[in-house]
């Protein structure tokens, strides 16, 4: 798309209903089809030699019971259960020779090729086709993304519901009814995964109180919290009568702080966690340990917190620490730095990229808002356990800014700016790179993967 003759650069927008020229793109069409063969080639070529591990092993065990027992519970933390019950369903359709999770895999790699369909369009509405293809190719063939449809955790789930509200919610308008209704049970459905998807539902407020005014927005808002809050209920109910209000959703949080903030080994908070009674008393106890930690030594605190927020960004750790763990079989040295390096560059070349477009992307009012939600997340994650398996829903966001970015440097079009932003990427990737783990991969030291599982790397102090 060629830039306006004043120099104004503007976005590609029809107003409500958005640019869907992803419909008749002929080249996304082949993107997509080569980008869901690679998903179903990897799950069937790794699905043998899985082997479950930590949470995907919890997910499993517990819908299997929830099946046989009629009821859910989700394991040692209190987690939301939209993904116990999509295995609940899968297992339900399961049939002939195809096991239940490898038929919960597929159905991931369908859901992890359709994320590139909103990504698409919300690159094209930036900087038109050239971008939108070039987000979709990021999605659908980055080695992180295809891999997390081999793992039985709810990211490639989140991920696609996530890039659907961003790409719809933020051309809403105030006089629409069923499209608010419609987005808000997927917001909720969201949050039915990760809970922490609730704050950008006030960032989503603001954006229509700028965009529409207070009385617009207070319109908009309750149509669609009013819908999230429907799906949102019955989970919300049980918690209530179960524990009361210290749990709302989950228990995860307040754990979490508590892992942060220990000044031991992490698996002390691991086995203390565990010798707790019950889920109310873990709470109450996680978050008394957590606070504590922090009062007792805050500079400590944020300097883990800076750590972590690197970290988040940094290079990909929780594919290899599934490696590291033998998550996708028993393999040697040789075949995991091969991976390894498939990975990180995989994803350097995706944060590179991205960030040439972030300045693009910021001077959009829609997609504004999603740097200022990844900023947001990036506080709350980095105060509490940071790992990359958090950021891999923001990749979607990622590939957007990277569409754009590619497209801005082959039409000539990068400015100080967008070079500036690279540089600090590169930085970002060169701290990164100074965690121990990597310094002893890049070092030539790694002899066997036993030296990589090492308790402080394994539950994300690293």
């Amino acid at each position: 798309m060629s830039p306006p003759e004043s120099g104004v650069e503007v976005s590609r927008s029809d107003g409500v209903g958005g640019f869907d020229g992803w419909s008749e793109d002929r080249v996304l069409r082949w993107l997509l089809l080569a980008g869901l063969a690679v998903r179903v080639v990897f799950t069937l070529w790794t699905d043998p030699v899985n082997r479950l591990l930590a949470d995907d092993l919890i997910y499993t065990q517990q819908a299997k019971l929830w099946r046989e027992s009629g009821v859910l519970e989700t394991g040692y933390l209190e987690r939301p259960p939209l993904y116990f019950a999509f295995l609940y369903l899968t297992s339900a359709l399961w049939f002939g020779p195809i096991g239940w999770t490898l038929l919960s895999k597929l159905v991931q790699c369908l859901a992890g090729a359709a994320i590139a369909i909103p990504v698409y369009a919300l690159a094209d509405r930036v900087a038109g086709p050239r971008a939108g293809r070039i987000a979709a190719a990021f999605v659908l063939f980055e080695p992180t993304m295809v891999a997390y449809c081999a793992i039985l955790w709810p990211e490639t789930l989140y991920a696609l519901f996530t890039a659907i509200v961003f790409w719809r919610a933020t051309l809403l308008a105030p006089s629409l009814w069923v499209r608010p209704i419609l987005l808000g049970v997927l917001t909720g459905l969201a949050m039915l995964l990760k809970p922490a998807f609730g704050a950008f539902t006030v960032l989503l407020a603001l954006h229509w109180w700028k965009q529409f005014g207070f009385r617009g927005a207070v319109r908009l808002s309750l149509v669609f919290g009013i819908a999230t809050a429907v799906v949102l209920a019955p989970w919300v109910v049980r918690n209530q009568i179960r524990y009361g209000p210290e749990i709302l959703l989950e228990n995860e949080g307040p754990y979490n702080l508590w892992m942060s903030s220990h000044p031991g080994e992490p698996i002390e908070v691991f086995r203390a966690w565990h010798a707790l009674p019950d889920p109310l008393t873990r709470a109450r106890v996680a978050s008394e340990k957590g606070w504590e930690g922090i009062r007792n030594d805050p500079a400590e605190y944020l300097r883990r917190t800076a750590v972590r927020a690197v970290n988040l960004w940094g290079l990909e750790y929780f594919v290899v620490r599934n490696l590291t763990l033998e998550g996708f079989g028993a393999i040697g040295v040789g075949t995991f730095l091969f991976w390894f390096w498939v990975i990180q560059l995989g994803y350097v070349a995706l944060l590179v990229a991205a960030a040439a477009g972030v300045r693009r992307l910021w001077q959009d009012p829609q997609t504004r808002l999603l740097l200022v939600w990844t900023l947001v997340f990036t506080a709350i994650s980095a105060g509490l356990v940071a790992t990359t398996r958090f950021r891999m829903p923001f990749e979607i966001i990622l590939a957007i800014a990277a569409g754009v970015g590619l497209t801005g440097a082959l039409e000539g079009r990068l400015r100080r700016t967008d070079l500036a932003a690279i540089g600090c990427a590169v930085l970002l990737l060169a701290l990164s790179f100074q965690r121990p783990m990597f310094r002893l991969i890049a070092s030539g030291g790694l002899e066997t993967l036993d030296q990589l599982r090492v308790s402080r790397w394994i539950y994300f102090w690293y």
